[in-house]
Parts: structure tokens; sequence; C-alpha cells
């Protein structure tokens, strides 16, 4: 079954090939670009509609002995703002590969559009694919869009979707449900 396309036009790339964008290109996007909790600064992409920068890495837990730091709720809450804010507006997320952070806020944004039609987890997951075929989704950052998003009765149902997704394509197991 082919993913009915969203009205809103998505992109999910690496920094690389964000950064190769021209300013013709840029000036069609809103980007919500995610950047390691270190790196402060926004990238510059002064010619985009909007831009949102996020600032955690790319892991399931914090290690600040190493400088590294996961995802927080507020980080979702703020995901979803942004893409609520820019509405049926092209939107491009980016993180350093555009394989895991990113992928995995797509889904959830993509996830939330669709949530209340028939088999949302499947079409979600099945347009975020078709715009970034190679992907690994942050399972951290699926279970934070499950706390967010879904009734605390639905989430173990909604997360073990997830989890039935990624294994039919494959993927490697969620390995904690919520």
């Amino acid at each position: 079954m082919t993913p009915e396309p969203p009205k809103q036009r998505i992109a999910v790339l690496g920094i690389d090939e964000a950064l190769r964008l021209n300013r013709p290109e840029l000036a069609r996007w809103n980007i919500r670009s995610i950047r390691g909790r270190l790196n402060e600064l926004p990238l510059d992409f002064p010619d985009a509609r909007k831009v949102k920068t996020l600032h955690f890495d790319d892991g399931e837990a914090d290690y600040p002995e190493e400088h590294l730091f996961a995802a927080r709720v507020e980080d979702i809450e703020e995901a979803l703002a942004f893409a609520h804010e820019v509405g049926e507006e092209p939107l491009l997320i980016h993180c350093f590969a555009g394989i895991s952070r990113s992928t995995a806020i797509a889904w959830i944004i993509v996830w939330d559009k669709l949530k209340d039609k028939p088999d949302a987890v499947r079409r979600s997951f099945d347009i975020v694919r078709r715009v970034r075929p190679i992907l690994l989704p942050n399972r951290h950052i699926l279970r934070l869009g499950v706390e967010v998003l879904a009734p605390e009765g639905s989430r173990k149902m909604l997360m073990q979707q997830f989890q039935d997704r990624l294994i039919e394509l494959n993927y490697p197991e969620l390995d904690e449900q919520l």
C-alpha cells in the first residue's frame, strides 16, 4: 500500500546535504535543525523561510562526562510546536547524518498529523521512509514522542505498534517499552 502523500512537503536530510542547498532551494523551506547540545549556535540558513534549532545528541541517555545529552520532552514539544507554527508550509528536518534524530522527529510530526486515521503508525513511517529511505529512528525520541502525544492508557500499545513496524521492515527491535 502506497502511503498517501502529506499535504505538507517534508524533507529529511543530513547536515552536508542541507548545507548544499542553494538560495532558491532554501527559500522554499522552513528548517528544523537538530544539533548536539554543545553546538549552541544555529547553522546559517539565511534564505530559509524560518529556522529553529534543537540541541540534543543522538543517544538514549545523558553522558555528561562525554558531553552527550539525549533529547528531552521539551525538545519534542518544541519540534511539534514548530511543525504546527509552519502549518502546511514545507518543512525540512536535518541532523548530522539525517538517519536517526531527524527521522524520529519526522515520524513523530507526521504521526501527529495522521494519528486520527486508521493505521497511522504504518502510514507515517511509510511517508518518512519514502522521503528518507535510509533511516534508523532514534528510539528514545520515539518514546518521548509517544509520551507527549498519546494518552497514558494507550502509550504501551502505540509503542508496540512503532516496534512492530520497525521489526516488520527488519530494523532493530526497540529494547524498551514505555
